[in-house]
């Protein structure tokens, strides 16, 4: 495999990237059986994915850290200079590099007991709110603004759209939207 230098290589679509990425948990999720419905959001520098799946688990603990910020921000390894370091865990690494290309990443998750709305700035925790308020549905939106200072393609929005309907023709028992259309197999 060759590999070309990083000044000549093509420069990357980030929000594509990202977006898929995304997708790719949430069609994860709905293989396992708890997702019906995908539905993706993009602008030209930003992107949501929202499925209604069980919703990141929110009391779940990883070598002693909560499992949210551990999957949103891993890449700060290790969390705690002074206790001795856990096990490397690579679950979830792909969202710590979504968060890491993004100024802005907004996480809800809701379950059946309440919701969660976590926002990372620059790839740091920013703030975060749990809402005890009941849902009748389950699931996890992430949102997210690319870096500005990041300089990568331009976003390929029919690139994208064509990605997603061969993800749907594979896939036609999930319910795949893009930007308010139901897409079809």
């Amino acid at each position: 495999m060759c590999i070309e230098p990083m000044s000549t290589s093509p420069s990357i679509d980030l929000v594509a990237l990202s977006t898929r990425a995304l997708l790719l948990y949430s069609l994860a999720e709905a293989q396992g059986g708890h997702a019906t419905r995908i539905s993706v959001v993009t602008t030209a520098d930003g992107f949501s994915v929202e499925d209604d799946g069980r919703g990141h688990a929110i009391h779940r603990v990883i070598s002693g850290h909560d499992y949210l910020p551990f999957i949103y921000t891993q890449l700060e390894y290790p969390f705690d200079h002074q206790a001795p370091a856990g096990d490397v865990q690579l679950q979830g690494i792909g969202m710590s590099l979504i968060n890491a290309l993004c100024e802005r990443v907004d996480v809800v998750v809701r379950k059946k007991d309440g919701s969660l709305f976590l926002t990372y700035e620059r790839g740091r925790l920013a703030s975060e709110k749990r809402d005890l308020e009941r849902n009748s549905s389950t699931g996890t939106t992430v949102s997210g603004q690319i870096n500005s200072a990041l300089k990568g393609a331009p976003f390929d929005a029919v690139a994208l759209e064509h990605w997603l309907n061969r993800v749907t023709a594979l896939h036609p028992h999930v319910e795949l939207w893009y930007n308010g259309t139901r897409l079809l197999a």
